[in-house]
Order: C-alpha cells, then sequence, then structure tokens
C-alpha cells in the first residue's frame, strides 16, 4: 500500500527475477502458490527456502481466540480495518470475520479510517455495511493519532447506534 504505479511496476520486475533465481535454487518454488506474494513476496520466500506451510491469517486468529463462537451467539458483528478498499474483499480479517458471521446468518458491519474505490465489493463477500470515521481532511499523522482515531471512532459508531436504535423501534 502506498506505492504509485511507477514503483508497483519495479517492484513486480524485481519481484518476477527473485523467483527466477529462487528456481535455480529450489525448483519446486512456485511464485504462483496461494499466498506466494503476500506481505511483499514473503511467503513465497519462506516457502521456498524454509519448506514453511501457508495458512491463513485470519483463520488462525479464528480459530485460537475461539472467535467463531462469540459470533454464532452475537446479535450483531462489528469488524474494522485501517483502510478498505478492493484487497479488502480478497480475503483480509474483515471478510474473514464476515465469512463466519455469514454462516450463522448474523448482519457484519465495518468501521475504517478511510474507504477507497472497491471498497463496494466487500458488500458482496459478507460486509452489509461500512463507516468510514474520519470526521475531516487532516493528515496521516492527525488520523494516525491514537486520540483522535478513538474519537472519530466512538463518534462515528455513536451515530450508527442511533442508526440501528431507529431501526430496531421502527421493527417493534
Amino acid at each position: 500500500k502506498g506505492a504509485d504505479t511507477e514503483m508497483v511496476a519495479q517492484m513486480d520486475k524485481d519481484l518476477r527475477y527473485f523467483a527466477e533465481l529462487t528456481k535455480h535454487v529450489n525448483p519446486d518454488a512456485n511464485p504462483d502458490h496461494e499466498g506466494a506474494g503476500a506481505a511483499g513476496g514473503l511467503g513465497f520466500g519462506l516457502m521456498s527456502y524454509l519448506h514453511a506451510t501457508l495458512e491463513s491469517g485470519i483463520d488462525l486468529i479464528i480459530r485460537e481466540t475461539g472467535l467463531e463462537e462469540a459470533i454464532r451467539y452475537a446479535d450483531l458483528v462489528i469488524t474494522g480495518e485501517g483502510c478498505l478498499d478492493a484487497q479488502t474483499a480478497m480475503g483480509k480479517a474483515p471478510v474473514g470475520i464476515a465469512k463466519i458471521a455469514k454462516k450463522y446468518g448474523k448482519p457484519v458491519i465495518a468501521f475504517s479510517g478511510v474507504v477507497k474505490d472497491g471498497a463496494a465489493d466487500c458488500n458482496a463477500v459478507g460486509i452489509d455495511a461500512f463507516f468510514p470515521i474520519l470526521r475531516s481532511v487532516g493528515t496521516l499523522k492527525d488520523a494516525m493519532d491514537t486520540e483522535n482515531a478513538a474519537k472519530n471512532l466512538s463518534d462515528t459508531a455513536e451515530q450508527v447506534g442511533r442508526l440501528i436504535k431507529i431501526l430496531l423501534s421502527r421493527a417493534n
């Protein structure tokens, strides 16, 4: 994230070259293996040189924390990410959580520091609604400040809570 088009092209070229070199050391190395490109190719390196097995991070967290059991008995699932975009929909943590929620028929909302183009793809993979928390234009430093982020999240969550309260009162 944060790389411009030219930087991405150069990184892709460098990673292809690294994959070619790796094939000389380990002919079984597969740069197209699922997860190989994660974290800038870290998965590829770990599999190719250390014979590691990759596992979904969100699946590991869900299993180790017992999150699925909590989701099973929840009325509403709330998740979030710093930046919600098309990459989120390709399997990041909020989508992993949404998949578990949908298994139990639970609605899912997400809060995000910022929402970018492609975020609507998240709706198709289980996030029913999402809300950016930034309240005004500012610097990245201001947005990342813990106190500001907590206030922005709290203010946005309050407004979403008010909306839920209205909808529930009309349903009864």
